[in-house]
């Protein structure tokens, strides 16, 4: 199956921008807890595989992915410049390789966020904690 230009660039952009940072820990869906600052959490809750893309933050570097999430997993990183903030979209995976937009938020460094990828391709939905 081969995979969407857009998804190629986000993996792409995952790989070289995460390379330089720790990845915290991959866990089960059902692991998501309180926000910690500084740290991003996206839980696969659904029936579908999910990845969060960040928009750059206010110091002007690049945006990042996180790594796709297949339904169960959960992804935890730390994230951004001290005291900034930043919107990220979560975006669904199709069998076909294809996106939906599954929801938006705003990540704040000083509070942290978690993100849960819920329901189905047809209907999802976004928890946030």
């Amino acid at each position: 199956m081969a995979m969407t230009n857009s998804v190629k660039r986000i993996s792409a952009g995952a790989a070289a921008l995460l390379g330089g940072a720790v990845l915290v820990a991959t866990a089960g869906a059902t692991a998501a807890s309180a926000a910690e600052p500084g740290v991003v959490e996206l839980c696969a809750q659904g029936d579908y595989a999910t990845y969060v893309e960040f928009q750059p933050f206010g110091d002007g570097g690049a945006g990042m992915a996180s790594t796709v999430q297949e339904p169960g997993q959960c992804w935890k990183q730390e994230a951004g410049p001290a005291g900034g903030s930043t919107a990220v979209d979560v975006w669904g995976l199709r069998a076909d390789g294809s996106t939906f937009h599954v929801g938006s938020a705003t990540y704040d460094t000083a509070d942290g966020i978690g993100l849960g990828a819920k329901g189905s391709e047809s209907a999802p939905s976004l928890a946030k904690w």
